[in-house]
């Protein structure tokens, strides 16, 4: 274990020395946010007035789904950008010099994963409370104190899952320029898979079941109802049930699976499962190409 945890404060450093790879990994952050304000806010806004029929005061409610979204596109960015350690060594050889020392390859592949998962936590915890402190200073609904741990519980274990996810996609990909490419495909299918730029229940329907397959989508339903809740009373005091239910579905607040909705302990059993199937594929693809 003292093995593994010297590998992650290595990787942790050689990631918070290079300006570039954070600046990077939180530039996806930035272009969601500007495209939000320049092109999105009145758009997205709109269309929960039309999914919401008799509700009122969308726009705090909407900043609130924006939020969890960045959230997890944190943990999908930030955890990718950490993991390019691991390629690096790669490209520059310094993983055959380790693999000489006494550190097994199964060390070496959790120190990568134990360093992007504790990075990507510290920026997405870091993002969600920097947001409930401009909230509560511009007097929005806040999440409370329970809703608060309940949300950093989710953060955790959506960072687990995407980073077992993102290690598989990782494991043939041994050069720089292959990385990158990488970087991009994600960086720019996130926004669409999570119903960022265009709010999943607007989306073809083949796409809609396209979203299902991709882990991150459930952790991002479960987040927004968490951080949304204290917007959606305000928001829906005195509308129609069904304008409530209607824009969960439209806005990826509610997960259809088997024509029933996806409760809590489900999603929590996918990350999960589909974390540790990830993980164990990863860790073994990984270790056989070292």
């Amino acid at each position: 274990m003292h093995t593994i945890w010297q590998l992650t404060k290595r990787s942790n450093r050689l990631f918070f020395r290079d300006k570039t790879a954070v600046f990077m990994s939180l530039l996806s952050i930035g272009i969601i946010i500007v495209l939000y304000l320049l092109f999105l806010a009145d758009v997205t806004t709109e269309a929960a007035q039309e999914a919401a029929t008799g509700a009122s005061g969308m726009k705090a409610l909407i900043q609130s789904w924006l939020l969890a979204g960045i959230i997890v596109v944190i943990s999908l960015t930030v955890t990718l950008s950490v993991l390019g350690t691991m390629i690096e060594d790669a490209a520059s050889n310094q993983l055959h010099a380790l693999l000489i020392t006494p550190i097994t390859r199964t060390q070496l592949v959790v120190g990568y994963l134990l360093s992007a998962w504790f990075i990507a936590v510290l920026f997405s915890v870091g993002s969600l409370f920097l947001a409930q402190g401009y909230f509560w200073l511009t007097d929005k609904p806040t999440v409370a104190w329970d809703g608060l741990l309940t949300a950093i519980g989710l953060i955790m274990l959506i960072t687990f899952s995407s980073a077992a996810f993102l290690f598989v996609l990782l494991a043939p990909i041994r050069s720089r320029k292959s990385f990158s490419s990488l970087g991009t495909i994600v960086g720019t299918l996130s926004g669409f898979l999570l119903g960022i730029y265009i709010p999943i229940g607007q989306l073809p329907s083949f796409v809609q079941e396209i979203t299902k397959f991709f882990p991150p989508t459930y952790g991002v339903a479960a987040l927004r109802d968490v951080l949304m809740t204290p917007s959606m009373t305000d928001t829906f005091t005195g509308a129609p049930a069904a304008a409530l239910d209607n824009f969960k579905e439209t806005f990826g607040v509610h997960i259809t699976l088997f024509d029933s909705t996806a409760q809590l302990p489900v999603i929590l059993c996918i990350l999960f499962l589909t974390g540790s199937l990830f993980l164990s594929l990863g860790v073994w693809m990984r270790s056989a190409r070292m």
